[in-house]
């Protein structure tokens, strides 16, 4: 039986991983300064897009890779009615699962740098905050690759709000049978719809 790392690669894999190493890379080289301006502003459109649905539990993610912080707008989320839950790994091949969670409360590490709320008390998203490494105009996302979030919205059939910075937006991107397409994209300067789902006041 051939090993995992000899089986041939598709084009259309090889292309994935290379944008997303660039894409990790560029994050990575933001100006401290510019990269606050931009999640202040990605975070304040957020907020306005949630103004579009019912309040009730919002999955937000820890930030980890140089994805955008939008723990600065939690309380504005809050304030505006939602209770917040966080994401965890409970099978290489499940869906996330998601845990309540208050800023400021006691939360554990656990691997990838993420943080999880202590204890973790189960809970069920009305809308979920995904991260994007890349994304395009249709609003299909390229993520780090272990599909969690794609089988998360198999599973749950709720608004996916994505967020990224502007310059993560890819132009050629093929979207894979497993790929899932997400509501909207919210970088520091746009509200990215998917067209399946504009209406009259997004053009």
């Amino acid at each position: 039986m051939k090993s995992a790392s000899s089986i041939p690669r598709t084009p259309a894999q090889t292309l994935r991983d290379f944008e997303r190493k660039r894409l990790l890379a560029w994050r990575a080289s933001i100006d401290p300064g510019e990269r606050a301006r931009a999640d202040a502003a990605i975070g304040k459109r957020l907020i306005d897009e949630l103004a579009r649905h019912a309040t009730g539990t919002l999955a937000v993610y820890w930030p980890i890779r140089g994805e955008p912080d939008l723990t600065g707008t939690l309380a504005s989320a809050i304030q505006q009615g939602w209770q917040l839950a966080l994401p965890r790994v409970i099978g290489r091949d499940a869906p996330l699962d998601f845990g309540r969670w208050t800023p400021g409360q006691p939360m554990c590490a656990v691997s990838f740098g993420l943080m999880l709320p202590e204890p973790f008390e189960p809970a069920v998203p009305d809308v979920l905050v995904i991260p994007c490494v890349g994304f395009d105009r249709r609003c299909f996302r390229l993520g780090y690759g272990a599909g969690y979030y794609d089988r998360t919205l198999a599973a749950r059939a709720v608004p996916a709000i994505g967020v990224a910075y502007d310059g993560c937006e890819l132009t050629s991107f093929d979207a894979q049978p497993h790929d899932r397409a997400i509501d909207c994209v919210l970088t520091e300067t746009r509200s990215v719809r998917s067209q399946a789902l504009r209406s009259p006041r997004d053009h």
